[in-house]
């Protein structure tokens, strides 16, 4: 189980400009990844969403990709749950598509970075444009 910021009651992320000179990842909407032990998943930007996001999570220096995997084993936390800092770049406020896969299952997700997302609440500061 992998938790994502996309209810209607949650607002979308905040951006804010990072300093790459690279347009493609000129804003970052940072969000901890939070994962419950004994969970494999894997995150994948779509084609049609390639040019408007990146994601990466972890630990040292996170770069910017379209596919992350995590396999995080049974017992690796005494809560039961692990948090990765990291989060989502964008060259432009959106509202994004992931496809989170588990279990051969897959479900496609909306997160608002910098804007909402249809129904979401706006980010509760102000993003950078």
């Amino acid at each position: 189980m992998v938790a994502l910021p996309t209810s209607s009651k949650a607002a979308a992320l905040q951006t804010s400009r990072g300093g790459d000179p690279d347009p493609a990842v000129r804003l970052f909407a940072k969000t901890g990844l939070v994962i419950r032990a004994g969970t494999t998943f894997e995150l994948v930007v779509p084609d049609e969403a390639k040019d408007m996001v990146s994601i990466g999570w972890g630990v040292g220096p996170i770069k910017p990709s379209r596919r992350v995997t995590v396999s995080c084993p049974a017992g690796a936390s005494s809560s039961g749950w692990l948090a990765y800092p990291g989060g989502y770049w964008v060259p432009r406020p959106a509202c994004v598509q992931l496809i989170v896969r588990t279990g051969g299952k897959e479900q496609r997700v909306h997160i608002g970075l910098g804007t909402p997302c249809p129904g979401q609440l706006p980010p509760q500061g102000p993003s950078d444009q």
